[in-house]
């Protein structure tokens, strides 16, 4: 069994994850929620593997697509509940291009999730976890940037 970087109690989850910013032509590649919350293709990384590693991994698994990976854009502290558990994640977003067609849609837990492609200029009208990339990768200047993203009401 592969071991990776998530631990999980009843109530709370701390994970180191990468996440693949796949933009073409000012439009961003999404997957998105049935509650219409949009997300990037991305997971925990493995032991052993290095974040690079994980987010080819992780776009082959999810969308079928081979990808490089270009630069390391964001390092996110995302801190937020969901269902009644406390998520702490430690996040490495990295700028990739893709080398194949991405299927337009992925499973997850089961369910079948729509991908699509999204104008960088409309990322404002969707709900995008985590929100602090909304304006983030609009306004990247190529430097990576290191964000605490904390929704966790004290």
């Amino acid at each position: 069994m592969v071991q990776d970087f998530r631990t999980r109690t009843a109530d709370h989850s701390f994970g180191v994850r990468a996440s693949a910013l796949i933009i073409k032509d000012g439009y961003i590649y999404l997957a998105k929620s049935p509650k219409e919350d949009y997300y990037l293709l991305g997971g925990a990384i493995h032991v052993g593997e290095s974040t690079e590693e994980a987010v080819k991994r992780e776009v082959l698994e999810e969308v079928g697509a081979e990808v490089s990976v270009d630069h390391l854009a964001f390092v996110v502290e995302n801190q937020f509940c969901l269902e009644g558990v406390s998520f702490h994640q430690i996040e490495f977003h990295y700028i990739v291009s893709l080398l194949s067609d991405p299927s337009p849609s992925l499973v997850e837990g089961g369910h079948a999730r729509v991908c699509e492609w999204v104008a960088l200029d409309d990322l404002d009208k969707i709900r995008l976890n985590p929100s602090c990339l909304k304006r983030a990768i609009k306004h990247w200047d190529g430097q990576l940037q290191h964000i605490k993203h904390i929704e966790i009401k004290e």
